[in-house]
């Protein structure tokens, strides 16, 4: 059994969830080994109903899940960051307390190929205030990137596992060797990774990553790096991909202990978008690819196929010319959010009922 806590934060992301969320309760409903919690308050909503971003009452409840489905984090309708100043705490805690140290971006965009973005999120530029000095405005400020090689191989092995998914692409490791010492320790292990996982990861410096991104080419199926490159670089492919909400995220601890409290957090790569909440027609895609990698994560899920399903079922609304105001061309009617999740649900029905494999009659 996946037990998943719901966490829809604040802004929009309630609202981007229900989608995702709805086809959750279909599938338990069926008998499949899914359990919900009730919605949990963290963020701005946690600090509105409790005075604290991370309620005890969601920490204890993701210490008793399996995996956590996010919506956002961030500034909410009718609080201002005076009154609430760092919401976005509430997610370092969580991947402090369940070592949640791995970030993996998923950027789709309907005709072309996925491109995962694999980082570390604890380490390297991610590091804690012992190793920050803040400056008084007349001083120096300093921040330390510190990178150990057992941090570096994870991510890289990480990237490798998923490579070994899609045979023939383009995988790449991006640095910076020719300036920081990091760097040249990453390129040093992404070489001995790909040698011992028979991946050939091309490696490229984070400058011409960002150009080849941007420029829209050659987009590959892998890209490993450093966490604050990756950071820049899959925003870079969420705008050349169409839209932020076209990158589904998740943080993971590669231990994979289940059993022992949230294994990973998976949510949209988008903000909270406070202006926009109860407008509903934000762009749910990047919650839903967010439910495909959890469904790829949880061992009971992942031989069900859902995560097949849900990327086939995107990809078949949008063929349809099915858009959200975000990623619709000039002139082109624009569907709501609700509309978008209703095409979505009726296709992956559909989609569910044609793979299912065939009931066994009795001689």
């Amino acid at each position: 059994m996946t037990t998943i806590a719901l966490l829809p934060g604040d802004g929009i992301g309630q609202e981007i969830l229900e989608g995702p969320v709805a086809f959750l309760k279909e599938l338990a409903a069926e008998g499949l080994p899914i359990t919900l919690t009730e919605p949990l308050p963290y963020g701005t909503t946690g600090w509105i109903e409790t005075g604290s971003v991370l309620p005890p009452v969601t920490v204890e409840a993701c210490k008793s899940s399996d995996v956590i489905l996010s919506g956002a984090v961030g500034t909410h309708p009718g609080v201002s960051a005076t009154e609430c100043p760092r919401p976005e705490a509430a997610l370092g805690q969580l991947r402090q307390m369940f070592d949640l140290r791995l970030s993996i971006r998923t950027v789709w965009a309907p005709g072309r190929d996925e491109m995962t973005i694999v980082r570390n999120i604890v380490g390297g530029a991610y590091v804690g205030p012992d190793h920050r000095i803040e400056s008084d405005g007349t001083t120096e400020a300093v921040d330390e990137i510190r990178l150990s090689p057992m941090r570096i191989r994870e991510v890289l092995q990480t990237a490798a596992d998923f490579a070994a998914l899609v045979p023939g692409r383009r995988y790449v490791s991006v640095d910076k060797q020719s300036v920081f010492a990091t760097s040249r320790l990453w390129r040093r292990i992404a070489t001995q990774v790909a040698q011992e996982r028979d991946v050939s990861f091309e490696h490229l410096y984070v400058d011409r990553a960002a150009f080849e991104l941007a420029r829209g080419e050659r987009f590959p199926a892998v890209l490993a790096t450093e966490g604050i490159f990756g950071d820049i670089l899959s925003d870079i492919a969420s705008a050349c991909a169409g839209s932020p909400a076209l990158c589904g995220s998740a943080t993971v601890s590669p231990d994979r202990k289940f059993g022992h409290g949230a294994t990973g957090l998976f949510e949209p790569a988008h903000g909270s978008s406070p202006h926009r909440t109860g407008s509903r027609r934000s762009n749910p895609t990047g919650a839903w690819l967010a439910l495909a990698a959890l469904a790829d994560w949880c061992p009971d899920l992942q031989p069900l196929g859902l995560a097949s399903v849900i990327r086939a079922g995107l990809e078949e609304v949008y063929a349809s010319g099915v858009r959200t105001y975000d990623v619709a061309d000039a002139g082109t009617p624009a569907v709501d959010l609700d509309e978008f999740n209703a095409q979505v649900i009726s296709t992956l029905r559909r989609l569910r009922t044609e793979t299912a494999p065939a009931p066994e009659h009795a001689n």
